[in-house]
Order: C-alpha cells, then structure tokens, then sequence
C-alpha cells in the first residue's frame, strides 16, 4: 500500500447512480468470467493480508472498486450492495441496505468475494428493472419514469438504513472524555513544556507526516500514531492533544493549537509544531483545572452552597474555553465528572449525577443562559449532598 497516496478518486457511489448509470438493459455481463476479470486488475496483485488495518483494508477496497468501475462502468460501484424490504420498529417497511465485503483471507478468497459481490449487484439491478419477484411491490415509488423503473425509484429515494457488516475496530487509545481524574490529574506527572517540540521531533519523523492532500484515512492513522507515541511517552492524559474548539477532530474540546486535518495538516515541520503545542495547551489546561479545583476543595459534604459555587464557576470557564461551540458540553461533563472525583464522590455515581443535573438542558453552539447553569448547578449540588429528589 502507497501510503503517499492522495484520496482514490471515485467518480460516483451507488447513492449518486442514475438509472442510466446502473441500468442492465443491453449489458455484456459474464458473472462466470468476473472472477477472472478481476484477478487481472492493478489492485489485484497486491491483496492485504488478514490483519491490515481498517484504514489501509478501505483504500485498497477503493482502489479495487475504481478498477471495476473502469473495467466495467459505474454500475460496478455498488458491489459492496444488496438490498431488502424490512419492517424496522418505528418506520414501517423500509428498504434495508446491507453492506458487505469479504474478510481478509487469502487473496484468493478476497477477489472470489468480490466477484459474488458483483454478480450480486449486476443481478440486483436486473431484478429491479422488473421487479420481477414482487419484493418491492409495497414501496411507494416517487418520481416520473424517466427516473427509473419503480423498484429503482422506490428503493433508490427511500434508502432507509444501511447495515455494514465490517465494523470498525475499538481504537486503541481512549477518547479523552472517558479519562478519570487520576489519569490527568497533573500533581502525579512530571511535564516540561520547554522540551516538548524536541521529544515530539524524536517521537515522530518528519518524513513520515502524511501530505496535507492525502487521504483520510491515511491521516487518521499517522494521527492515531502520534497520539499512541505521546501516550507511551508522557501517560494516557495526552490522549487529549487534539480535543480541539468545536468541529475538530475529536469535538468540543478546549485545545486551538490543533484543529482537524483540514487545517492543521501542513507541512511536516509545521504540523508537528501544531502537535506540541497542542500537548503543551492541553496539559495547561489540565494544571488550571487542578488549581481552579483547589479553590473550591475540600467541600464538606453539606456544603450546598459551595457545591453550587464550584458547579457555575465549572460550567462558565468550560463554555468559555470551549466557546459553546459544537459539543461543547461533552467537555463541560468530564469536567463535573473529575470535580467529583477530586471531591471524593464515587464514580458508580457520576453518570447518574450528571443525567440528573444536566439532562438536555446544554447544546451544542447555544450558550446556556444564567438560569439554566444555576438551575444545573442547583440540581447537581442538591444531588450529591442527598437534599434533591
């Protein structure tokens, strides 16, 4: 796999396909001779083994289905598709889109099943042409003729759900907002921001920063490299570089110093400058919550006007940090979470206290009104003392 890559150009998916682009009418299909067909294309040859990692196994199922899509048009996008009438709780019947690829094997196994995939697809298609079986009989098909037979229309424009069949693997770092406050707690880390931009200069390569254009998925993998190295060097509290403001990677953090890819991803020099800093802000962000808590703490355990005070004085700096932008309140929630663990709550607690007290009241881009953070506030404090309901 060339990792230099730049994202597999895919003219169309399936939910961009036309009825002229998919229609059988007058295809040259041989389903006998696909498996020979695409043993024959570039992707071919160099099949991942069992193992690879998701992001690597999707480029090369992309490069594989951009072959097919030359070698046989845009109907061959769709592969990975088949398509059935399903009663879901809630909708009625729907169209239930199943998504499926082969697992890794041999790659022998690998290309026979993409080549049932295709001939799955191509007999699909065919079947919605007619709706020859009736499976699609009780849909209702909206749009003119010109848009397609009605199976077509009425499985194309009402896609109900899609079901992948490969899932994703759990990541091998936590979000930060599963982090207890023992694990970012600063008192127990030892953390000199001055060295920082030489450790992560050794940690990670220059030559090894993706391109700012490359794909996706390649840049998730190098990110989730960077965040392994940082956790191995300094303890899982840098897990957090990269919580950026708003819609960044990982949504509603505190960090500025990184975003996203789209933004952050420069030059190699330039990029791991971003990565430093990113570690440096957040650990600055770690050491003022640990002095910000130390204000309020120790509270008795009756002291509700206290815990209201700590809970406003909370809530307010995590807004404005985060500036009440998108998820802003997943922040604002770990941050009540490790108050409470520095205050000595249990955390078999925690969840309970924090639905209690907050519920739907916080949302994204809306910065809760002064009524509302003392309502929440109220709520919590009156919970964890045992006066609320």
């Amino acid at each position: 796999m060339d990792t230099s890559l730049d994202q597999v150009p895919l003219a169309n998916r399936w939910w961009l396909l036309t009825w002229r682009d998919v229609d059988p009418s007058g295809r040259d299909f041989d389903a006998a001779a696909a498996s020979a067909v695409i043993r024959a294309l570039g992707p071919a040859s160099r099949v991942p083994g069992p193992g690879t990692d998701w992001r690597l196994e999707s480029i090369w199922f992309d490069e594989l289905t951009a072959a097919l899509v030359e070698r046989y048009g845009q109907w061959a996008v769709g592969w990975e598709y088949s398509v059935a009438v399903q009663d879901v709780p809630g909708r009625g019947e729907v169209p239930v889109w199943r998504c499926e690829r082969p697992p890794l094997a041999t790659s022998g196994e690998v290309l026979d099943g993409v080549a049932r995939g295709l001939a799955a697809w191509h007999e699909l298609l065919v079947e919605l042409a007619t709706d020859s079986r009736g499976r699609f009989a009780t849909l209702p098909a909206h749009g003119t003729h010109d848009r397609g037979p009605r199976a077509w229309r009425a499985v194309r424009e009402h896609p109900g759900r899609i079901v992948r069949h490969h899932p994703l693997p759990d990541p091998p770092v936590p979000h930060p907002s599963l982090l207890t406050w023992a694990d970012v707690d600063q008192s127990s880390h030892e953390f000199d921001p001055a060295t920082v931009p030489a450790v992560v200069g050794e940690l990670l390569p220059a030559s090894d920063v993706p391109s700012s254009g490359a794909d996706w998925r390649l840049i998730d993998l190098w990110q989730e490299g960077v965040t392994v190295a940082l956790v191995e060097r300094y303890g899982g509290w840098a897990v957090g570089w990269r919580w950026a403001v708003g819609e960044g990677d990982l949504d509603g953090g505190v960090v500025t110093a990184w975003c996203c890819r789209e933004h952050s991803m420069t030059t190699p020099e330039q990029t791991l400058a971003r990565v430093a800093a990113a570690l440096v802000e957040w650990h600055g962000w770690l050491v003022e919550l640990a002095e910000r808590f130390d204000r309020f703490l120790p509270l008795p355990h009756d002291a509700l006007t206290g815990w209201e005070r700590a809970v406003v004085h909370l809530v307010t700096v995590v807004g404005e940090r985060t500036r009440y932008e998108s998820g802003w309140h997943s922040s604002c929630r770990t941050v009540l979470r490790w108050f409470l663990s520095a205050a000595g709550v249990e955390e078999t607690r925690h969840e309970e206290l924090m639905t209690y007290a907050i519920g739907g009241r916080f949302s994204s881009w809306i910065e809760p009104s002064p009524d509302t953070v003392r309502s929440v506030a109220d709520r919590l404090a009156e919970r964890v003392i045992g006066a609320g309901p």
